[in-house]
């Protein structure tokens, strides 16, 4: 699989899932031993953590004795771990491999704008504030965002339509991870003010692009499979 390695990572156990407990934990088995991993999502992921679906986790650091960060696909494995999709987007704007940020830097972690917290300010030919959503829902072709209705993202995106029309400068970045995917939709059938809200935030002028990552459990890198994905509504 051609893609260029973002993410190398160490010691993998591939597992089993049983069954989601609650929203950060998930029942699994490594082997013969039934054991509990962390989980960094809240979104739904029904059509993911299904059971008896291959999974990937590493080491835990917490209370639980492992962390649950990919699912197996046809070859390749979705990235499910939000933590673990920052840190390949952050690795990716680092070393310019995003084309609509090529030419900006990390400033900062976690802006303040409106009531919201939007997770980056970037910098370059001028300062840009960045929302990363994960989209690892698939909806035909495309990743899908959101899975199920989000409140706090609806008012994210009214925080950065009104930062833009203010004259500010801002972008929704979508990070899927699905094999074969050709851009991010808008799930409408999820949360449908969402999607309007994201349609607004169009015609306002905040950016939205989206990349696909995958896991190589052979490797066990976290490639980058396509750095610059369009939003379809």
């Amino acid at each position: 699989m051609r893609g260029i390695i973002l993410l190398k990572l160490p010691e993998v156990f591939p597992c089993r899932i049983i069954k989601r407990i609650n929203r950060f934990t998930v029942r699994i088995s490594i082997g013969r031993k039934v054991t509990k991993a962390s989980l960094n999502n809240t979104g739904r992921l029904e059509e993911l953590l299904l059971y008896n679906a291959s999974g990937y986790c590493l080491k835990g650091r917490g209370k639980l004795p492992y962390r649950l960060f990919a699912i197996s696909g046809e070859k390749l494995a979705s990235v499910i771990d939000t933590r673990m999709q920052a840190e390949a987007f952050e690795v990716a704007l680092a070393r310019s491999l995003i084309p609509i940020f090529r030419s900006y830097r990390l400033a900062r972690r976690n802006i303040r704008v409106g009531s919201s917290i939007i997770d980056y300010k970037l910098e370059g030919k001028n300062e840009l504030v960045v929302e990363l959503k994960s989209a690892v829902l698939r909806l035909n072709d495309l990743g899908g965002y959101p899975d199920c209705p989000t409140e706090r993202g609806r008012r994210q995106i009214e925080d950065l339509i009104n930062y833009a029309r203010s004259g500010g400068n801002s972008a929704i970045f979508f990070v899927t991870s699905l094999e074969g995917v050709r851009g991010i939709t808008p799930n409408i059938t999820a949360d449908p003010q969402l999607y309007l809200l994201m349609e607004k935030a169009s015609r306002a002028g905040v950016r939205m692009r989206g990349m696909n990552i995958l896991f190589d459990p052979k490797r066990r890198n976290i490639i980058l499979s396509n750095p610059d994905l369009p939003v379809v509504f």
